[in-house]
């Protein structure tokens, strides 16, 4: 260690001197012997009597910039708004006109062209058009408070003929009719037949609603019947509950009564998932390509809640 660092300060002394002499010489020299010596190691020394003209250097790339290249757009797919967003039914139903119930009028939303429901599901990108409507109307009680008449022109503009004839009221004239028999629909998925008399008696008085309108009932919500060999209710998932308004707002109600499922709730046929799956009851529009697939595993509490 002691002979390098004597051999370091030996290098610094030498070159000190070195510089040291070289100054002294070139100082005492003669401008001429100095622009010679000078010349010798450095270019553009100017000559003596000469004055120095500074000159700005410019570098020249080694090789020339290439063209500039414009950046190729990258094309930004556009993210689909869904058709159903949250919350679209409830915001649907407060433009709806609705009764002294509370309960969405469907009759007149149409007519007010609040909704346009189809009357079938797109086939081939076809949407089917809408079948005749029967503007005959039968009074059904003549005279008295309870006066009524059923209009075909306000029933088969959602329904068909066949949708009530013959699997829930006959075809013939005088026949003895049933509330109860009205009450397939109404009290179930159209307005409820006990306090909303008027619409059907107008010799009757309206009157005020005792109670909100049922939710339930808001809905048209129908729980299915469901097979009895299922395993579904041991592993703790709830029966499929259809839920109307969400599909009338939409659809006539002939798009599915009676060609897909009859007025009535059939107990001894009830739906399978296989059906569904086979494109057969709720699987003929819940195929993935009119409405969300019914096998889809991520839809499950869509129906089944």
């Amino acid at each position: 260690m002691l002979v390098r660092k004597h051999s370091a300060l030996r290098s610094w002394v030498v070159a000190l001197c070195a510089i040291g002499w070289g100054a002294l010489v070139i100082g005492g020299c003669s401008e001429e012997s100095r622009y010679q010596v000078l010349s010798f190691f450095f270019e553009g020394v100017p000559k003596p009597g000469e004055k120095a003209q500074w000159q700005q250097v410019v570098h020249e790339p080694r090789r020339p910039p290439g063209p500039k290249s414009t950046p190729t757009p990258v094309a930004v797919a556009a993210i689909p708004k869904p058709k159903y967003p949250p919350g679209w039914l409830l915001a649907l139903v407060k433009t709806l006109p609705h009764d002294t119930a509370g309960y969405p009028d469907m009759v007149a939303a149409f007519k007010e062209k609040k909704i346009d429901p189809l009357p079938g599901p797109e086939q081939d990108h076809v949407v089917p058009k809408p079948k005749k409507v029967d503007e005959e109307e039968i009074t059904l009680i003549k005279t008295g408070k309870t006066k009524c008449s059923f209009s075909h022109q306000v029933h088969t503009t959602l329904i068909t003929c066949k949708s009530c004839h013959s699997a829930i009221f006959k075809m013939t004239i005088g026949e003895k009719l049933s509330m109860d028999d009205c009450a397939t629909c109404h009290e179930k998925i159209a307005f409820p037949i006990k306090g909303e008399c008027v619409r059907c008696h107008p010799a009757m008085k309206k009157k005020a609603p005792k109670e909100p309108p049922k939710e339930k009932l808001l809905e048209g919500e129908v729980k299915m019947v469901r097979a009895k060999s299922s395993e579904a209710p041991s592993m703790g998932i709830p029966p499929a509950t259809f839920p109307h308004l969400a599909h009338r707002v939409n659809y006539r109600c002939y798009a599915c009564h009676p060609t897909i499922f009859p007025m009535k709730q059939d107990d001894k046929k009830p739906i399978t998932m296989e059906n569904i799956t086979d494109g057969k009851s709720c699987g003929v529009c819940h195929n993935g390509k009119i409405a969300f697939a019914g096998d889809d595993l991520g839809t499950c509490s869509r129906c089944h809640y």
